[in-house]
């Protein structure tokens, strides 16, 4: 397994841990929009993480047209959109524009790809994978920390183990 791979599936894993620690709280507790959380709720958030996903590896790097949808009004619907985030995951991992490592120019797609600086940048296939990934995390961050606040704590393990397991 590569190391992108064995990412992609703990990172899987960890989710997986969050949204069954979801799965018994009360809908208030997924839709609180507290005002000082830049995102307006639990669902939101993590349709947001969805979403980038979608963008960054299903529309520029596999170039499918999968549309974003309003934020899911309940739990299974979310957990459905992550299903096929998977599925684009799985694709990505396989896909040539993967294997062969090359960057491309991902101007004038979507999101065209610019630094802080405004400079327009090329990527890999690989980039296109991380960036959602990694993005992954820092929400989580955000929606762990926002379940403390709201009574919740999580208490699953939603770290990521070295290569090889604890």
């Amino acid at each position: 397994m590569t190391d992108l791979a064995f990412l992609v599936q703990q990172t899987r894993r960890m989710r997986h841990e969050l949204l069954s620690f979801l799965a018994p709280l009360p809908a208030e507790v997924l839709t609180a929009s507290p005002p000082e959380y830049g995102q307006g709720s639990i669902l939101k958030t993590l349709t947001h993480v969805a979403d980038c996903y979608v963008v960054w590896v299903g529309r520029t790097l596999l170039e499918d047209h999968w549309a974003s949808a309003e934020t899911p009004d309940d739990l299974p619907a979310l957990i459905g959109r992550f299903a096929r985030v998977d599925a684009l995951l799985e694709r990505a991992l396989t896909c040539p524009r993967m294997e062969s490592g090359a960057a491309f120019d991902c101007v004038g797609m979507e999101n065209d790809c610019v630094d802080t600086a405004g400079n327009r940048r090329q990527v890999t296939a690989r980039w296109l994978v991380l960036h959602p990934t990694t993005h992954e995390f820092h929400h989580k961050g955000q929606v762990v920390t926002l379940l403390h606040k709201l009574g919740h704590p999580v208490t699953v393990d939603l770290d990521l183990p070295p290569p090889g397991g604890w």
